[in-house]
């Protein structure tokens, strides 16, 4: 994977932070980052440049992922100074002896989880200033609007009404006939406890003296810190720019109405080539069948001739690519 300022997964969903991280690393060196905690790297990407800029700034970097795939094992074996904790975030915040200087929060995108990271952040800091706090997916799906990796980890008290195996589109409250998919999703956008930056705005309201920026590209980065931090004013000023951008803003749902256009074309096209393949297995039971055999030359007696069909323009019809 190589960032070098493009687009990390072009074409795709655009899901990695590592597509703003020439937003997001200013921003660590502005607030002295020495310690980085990763919740939620699943295949890496964020992870790979975030080793890079520690290269330069000397600082340490742990991710945490439940069940790692083997492209991050194998970024691990790459990188053996990368710290590897295969839990939930609540379980690996658990067990450090101190907070990191910034957290990076990618995990499960449900208000619940969020909200149990969070508050256990707010635990262990105690008297002390909060870190650093960065977030993915403060924009749309999951501004306001739970999905759902594993939902058995959450209680089902705390769990929005579920969809399953569902698709999901910006503009419909309720769920899409084509859109985005997703395997777990809240049937219904909005409301109490619903959605990772509704999760965030909760949390500042139980916790004084907080500031949040978004900057609104590749479905939102959230940053959050201490107003009372000595480098607030720095990092104020550098995400400026970003935060809530209204060019940005338009960026963002174009490209995501083109991302959804896209997955239901594609889903069209599959659809399509699902009935022709139908077809194409009937008319080759129909060829391999005496019946069509004794049909053709019934139609051809009735015509004179000239058959309504021959077997072997069904053939050559089968035949085409």
């Amino acid at each position: 994977m190589e960032n070098n300022g493009q687009v990390t997964d072009a074409l795709q969903w655009g899901y990695s932070l590592a597509n703003v991280s020439e937003i997001m690393t200013p921003c660590l060196d502005a607030a002295g980052v020495k310690s980085l905690l990763e919740i939620g790297s699943y295949a890496g990407e964020l992870t790979e440049v975030l080793l890079e800029w520690a290269e330069g700034s000397g600082a340490t970097v742990a991710t945490v992922e439940p069940l790692p795939p083997d492209r991050l094992r194998d970024l691990v074996r790459r990188r053996p100074e990368l710290e590897l904790i295969e839990d939930t975030g609540v379980g690996a915040l658990a067990g450090l002896s101190e907070l990191p200087d910034a957290i990076v929060i990618d995990g499960d995108h449900n208000y619940y989880t969020l909200t149990q990271e969070l508050d256990k952040i707010a635990e262990m800091a105690g008297d002390q200033a909060l870190p650093l706090l960065l977030f993915h997916d403060v924009g749309w799906p999951h501004e306001r609007r739970d999905t759902y990796y594993a939902p058995d980890r959450v209680p089902e008290s705390e769990r929005q009404p579920l969809a399953k195996d569902c698709t999901i589109a910006p503009g419909n409250p309720g769920l899409s006939d084509g859109g985005l998919p997703y395997e777990y999703a809240a049937a219904f956008e909005g409301g109490p406890k619903n959605g990772v930056l509704t999760a965030i705005e909760d949390f500042m309201k139980r916790n004084e003296g907080l500031e949040l920026a978004t900057v609104p590209v590749f479905f939102g980065m959230g940053m959050l810190w201490p107003k009372s931090a000595p480098w607030a004013d720095e990092v104020r000023e550098l995400i400026a720019p970003y935060n809530r951008n209204p060019v940005m803003e338009r960026a963002e749902a174009n490209r995501v109405a083109h991302l959804v256009r896209g997955h239901v074309d594609a889903a069209t096209i599959r659809e399509q080539q699902a009935k022709i393949a139908r077809y194409e297995e009937l008319l080759g039971r129909l060829l391999s069948s005496s019946s069509m055999g004794v049909a053709e030359r019934l139609t051809k007696l009735r015509q004179r001739g000239n058959p309504v069909f021959t077997r072997q323009e069904i053939q050559d019809l089968l035949d085409q690519e």
